[in-house]
């Protein structure tokens, strides 16, 4: 018997209503761990870019700012991001079998999904690279895949999905990395869990007062179950 399927049979019995009926996940630093990928990305573009090569405290520093702040400090012209966006999500889909899946998110899915709950993905990225990735890991179990441009802010795709998939606020929540992710989630009025493992780090989200601050993937199921 794998060590999968041990942690699976010694899970405790799940209560009948979960507190959440639908659960949506950010993919990029939420599922998987894109920043490495990214980094070397920009890193073989620093020339192009008009930038230095990012160091590990380059990076580190980048994780406590946002989207534009980021832009600011590299003086990235705001006409420039779509380009390079589709840019870096070609490049991505030709190393996705190199991105990793973040420890326990594998448990944790099928977890959701073994008690019948519906899951979905709410992401900037492609719908070719998500699919590719989840697919290469035995993990294409969601129920819907909604891509759609957000860079700086993602409550208006947010909207559009709930009306799309037909959901109901208070039977949401939201999992993400980013503090727009919880600023998007508070515009929409559902909840939110913020995970510490992503993009920015704890201290980050925890000022912008998310429903739940999680470190780890075990506690996500937790919540649901309460």
């Amino acid at each position: 018997m794998t060590t999968e399927k041990k942690r699976a049979k010694m899970r405790p019995a799940a209560p009948k209503t979960p507190n959440y009926l639908t659960l949506i996940f950010d993919f990029d630093g939420t599922i998987a761990d894109t920043l490495a990928a990214i980094i070397r990305m920009v890193n073989d573009h620093a020339d192009e870019l008009r930038i230095r090569p990012l160091s590990d405290e380059d990076v580190e520093e980048l994780r406590g700012m946002s989207n534009l702040d980021i832009l600011r400090k590299f003086r990235i012209p705001l006409v420039k991001v779509p380009h390079l966006v589709l840019r870096s999500q070609k490049e991505l889909y030709q190393k996705i079998d190199q991105v990793l899946l973040f420890p326990g998110i594998r448990d944790l899915i099928l977890g959701l999904k073994r008690f019948g709950l519906r899951l979905g993905i709410l992401t900037s990225n492609s719908q070719e690279n998500v699919q590719k990735f989840l697919q290469a890991r035995n993990l294409d179990l969601f129920d819907f895949i909604h891509t759609e441009s957000n860079y700086f802010g993602k409550n208006r795709a947010l909207v559009h999905l709930l009306k799309e998939q037909d959901l109901k606020r208070d039977e949401v929540v939201y999992v993400g990395d980013e503090a727009r992710d919880i600023e998007a989630c508070q515009k929409a009025d559902i909840a939110v869990i913020a995970v510490s493992w992503g993009f920015h780090r704890r201290e980050v989200l925890r000022k912008k007062n998310p429903t739940y601050l999680v470190d780890s993937p075990e506690e996500i199921e937790n919540i649901v179950f309460a």
